[in-house]
């Protein structure tokens, strides 16, 4: 599959990220991190005009799944500023869900199963943009700051045997992109392997 498309789309967006990445969250191709309690902060704002039906589901504890599945479909995507804009809505309604999986004595199961499927998203957009280097680190971030500031939920993973062991959902998502990683790193040494052995297009 081509990569050019992609890398030309992503122009003005890594340039907006490189730029934004000294502080201006609020700028274009940024992640907003997680508000501090009370807080709401500006970089917020885009995301919320542009998502405001899944925002408002979040709050109420029942986000509708037309509107979950416009960020989670733009996340995979990864196209332009609307992915960044999805990416921090996500990560918001990651936090928001958390805190309300948490603070139940039994976590609600169709919660639990949301956080998974989120960790599922995020981590094939991360193994699907090796070429995106500045969302791909976006997406990193998110990773982190969901880790640092979501409150634990144990989902089911897999330990080292392959076999189900509990584990926090965050801790999975980190493994989940650290995963992702390492395919990328495998399938761009056989590329670079196949293109020596057979030739291929020459990139300026």
């Amino acid at each position: 599959m081509s990569t050019s498309p992609r890398r030309w789309r992503w122009g003005l967006p890594v340039l907006a990220f490189a730029l934004g990445a000294g502080g201006d969250a609020s700028a274009p191709g940024a992640y907003c991190r997680l508000p501090e309690p009370g807080q709401e902060p500006e970089c917020l704002a885009p995301a919320k005009s542009q998502y405001g039906e899944f925002f408002a589901g979040v709050e109420a504890g029942n986000p509708d799944e037309s509107a979950l599945e416009d960020v989670e479909e733009a996340v995979a995507r990864g196209l332009g500023e609307e992915a960044y804009w999805a990416l921090s809505s996500l990560a918001y309604g990651y936090y928001r869900l958390s805190q309300r999986a948490a603070a139940a004595p039994d976590a609600n199961p169709l919660l639990v199963a949301r956080l998974e499927r989120w960790n599922a998203i995020l981590a094939r957009s991360y193994r699907e943009a090796p070429d995106d280097s500045a969302y791909r680190s976006a997406l990193r971030e998110a990773a982190d700051d969901l880790h640092q500031r979501a409150p634990a939920v144990r989902i089911e993973c897999a330990d080292a045997e392959g076999q189900p062991a509990p584990c926090g959902a965050t801790e999975a998502l980190l493994r989940g992109l650290d995963a992702a990683g390492s395919q990328v790193g495998v399938q761009g040494a056989l590329l670079r392997v196949l293109e020596r052995l057979f030739g291929g297009e020459e990139t300026p």
